[in-house]
């Protein structure tokens, strides 16, 4: 193009672009976030950024400055380094991974990028990064345009629980061996190594309508709970991912599998809970090694009024370097690319059409899963010293369909070699089953000493 075509161009068409470019400008002005702690005073409001797609950023240099974190930046190798204390994570600008020292562990996340001259970290990747470097809960709500950090409040638990309680009648004893514990076998007969010594129980096909067909026990369908109770962690469902013919994912040797692992530590964190708190009810969607459908899981809970979902799980990956343990909500978005993996793998076959509704339906339930995802994910850490990522989301089957708070925990990667051997030991298994139960009813304590409780038993 020829400087006389060029001057044409730029006259005809600058005024245009600077039009926008202001209009830009003034659009984005409007669009802040909160940032701000659960239990400390002050908060801080920050512009979103946004690049040429739309896609909104947060700045990362002021959203540091806020938590206490530096943030060293290296525009030549495009480097990043966040320190708080003796906590260091490092991550390089469009790339999908960062990594903390110590231990060295690298994590997926939405690249963060170069966005109108400042470094802009995706919402959810601040998420990431935040619990990170400071070792507290963060998320971003994206509906009132807030990031937090530190773990649900009492007051939170509250305001939710007030806004969406549904009644729940008082909870009797589980019905013995003929009852909605024992769902019929799977074809392929269990050894007495996956089933932990037991065999098998009922018909050899298990029809996913079966569940409604069970009512919960000691209540008819016409009974109708007191509008006036409040929600109490009464009555807990624990699930063991996979059974029978589903093996779930196989070890590094292909030998140990997922099935095996999720039974025996589901069981143990049931009569872990039931031994500390004997008067809660503790149910098994399967006590043995068959095979019940995804959807017979959460009808199991959701038909018995449970007042907590807990599926328990094994993770895999191709790299067998992968380690550590994850703590899954729903979400229909997927915190990043590898929670989103992680669910497709779990939820095998699905019809997924109605996950945009379950994410607003879960909205009723978003603070209390987000509570005993914590809970949890601080007993593993610090009885286990096992390497944790922060509370995840993925639109799991299991979750989306629980009518009540629920979560996932993937307890370590059968995929790995020194993690399978993990798995594969009693000890290390009764290990994380207490960490699993006692996150639970830390969960429980949380709900009971809220403040509607405390009114409620006035």
């Amino acid at each position: 193009m020829t400087k006389s075509l060029q001057t044409v161009f730029l006259r005809a068409f600058a005024p245009s672009w600077f039009l926008l470019f202001c209009l830009a400008r003034v659009s984005m002005a409007g669009e802040s976030v909160t940032l701000k702690y659960t239990d400390r005073p002050g908060t801080a409001q920050v512009s979103l950024l946004r690049d040429m797609k739309g896609d909104a950023y947060l700045p990362l240099a002021e959203v540091a400055r806020f938590y206490g974190v530096r943030v060293d930046f290296d525009p030549q190798t495009r480097r990043v380094t966040l320190t708080q204390g003796k906590t260091r994570v490092k991550f390089v600008l469009s790339q999908p991974l960062f990594m903390i020292l110590p231990p060295g562990v690298s994590y997926p996340m939405d690249p963060v990028e170069e966005v109108s001259g400042q470094v802009g970290v995706p919402p959810g990747s601040a998420e990431d990064l935040l619990n990170a470097v400071l070792n507290l809960g963060s998320r971003y709500l994206a509906d009132q345009r807030e990031l937090l950090v530190g773990e649900i409040t009492d007051g939170e638990l509250k305001q939710e629980i007030l806004a969406a309680s549904r009644p729940l009648a008082a909870p009797t004893p589980p019905v013995a061996a003929a009852g909605p514990d024992v769902v019929p076998a799977s074809p392929t007969p269990a050894t007495p190594e996956a089933s932990g010594g037991e065999e098998p129980q009922g018909d050899p096909d298990v029809d996913s309508q079966e569940a409604e067909r069970l009512p919960p026990p000691g209540r008819s369908e016409e009974d109708e709970p007191s509008a006036s109770q409040i929600y109490r962690v009464r009555r807990i469902v624990i699930d063991a991912g996979h059974g029978g013919v589903d093996s779930g994912a196989r070890g590094y040797d292909r030998r140990y599998v997922e099935k095996q692992a999720t039974l025996d530590i589901a069981r143990r964190v049931a009569e872990i809970v039931k031994r500390k708190y004997p008067g809660l009810d503790v149910l098994m969607t399967r006590k043995a090694d068959y095979y019940i459908t995804l959807k017979y899981r959460t009808e199991f809970a959701n038909r018995h009024g449970a007042d907590l979902f807990v599926s328990i799980h094994c993770n895999s990956n191709p790299r067998p370097q992968a380690s550590g343990t994850e703590v899954y909500v729903f979400g229909a978005k997927a915190s990043n690319r590898m929670a989103a993996v992680a669910a497709v793998r779990e939820n095998g076959s699905t019809d997924y059409k109605d996950f945009i509704l379950a994410d607003l339906h879960h909205s009723a339930y978003k603070e209390r899963s987000y509570a005993v995802a914590e809970k949890v994910s601080r007993q593993i850490q610090d009885r286990l010293g096992q390497h944790i990522r922060p509370v995840q989301r993925a639109n799991f089957y299991v979750l989306a369909r629980a009518d009540m708070p629920s979560i996932l925990v993937e307890t370590a990667f059968i995929s790995n070699r020194n993690e399978e051997k993990k798995l594969e030991d009693g000890k290390w298994r009764e290990s994380i089953a207490k960490a699993i139960a006692d996150g639970i009813l830390d969960y429980r304590n949380l709900v009971e000493r809220s403040i509607e409780n405390k009114e409620a038993r006035r």
